[in-house]
């Protein structure tokens, strides 16, 4: 089990991807400290659960930047394009 999934799983915590969104199933025994450094290391967790995610990062991004679209469209649009591909 990867790394920072394993830490939360041992303290009673369980997480998911909801698309393009990191899900707290099940909160444990994560004290509000270790809710924040969920938060902080957010893009290191979900390399752990999603492998496409720094491909879906980057459509996503290029889309808001250079296509103009709102975080939230591009996120959804990059997505839908992503696992199109698989």
């Amino acid at each position: 089990m990867p790394k920072i999934l394993a830490r939360i799983h041992a303290h009673g915590g369980e997480v998911k991807r909801a698309g393009w969104r990191l899900k707290i199933v099940k909160r444990g025994d994560l004290d509000g400290n270790a809710m924040r450094w969920i938060s902080e290391n957010r893009a290191d967790l979900m390399r752990e659960i999603w492998s496409l995610y720094d491909d879906w990062e980057e459509r996503a991004a290029i889309r808001e930047f250079d296509g103009g679209q709102s975080r939230e469209d591009a996120n959804n649009a990059a997505l839908r394009e992503v696992l199109a591909r698989c």
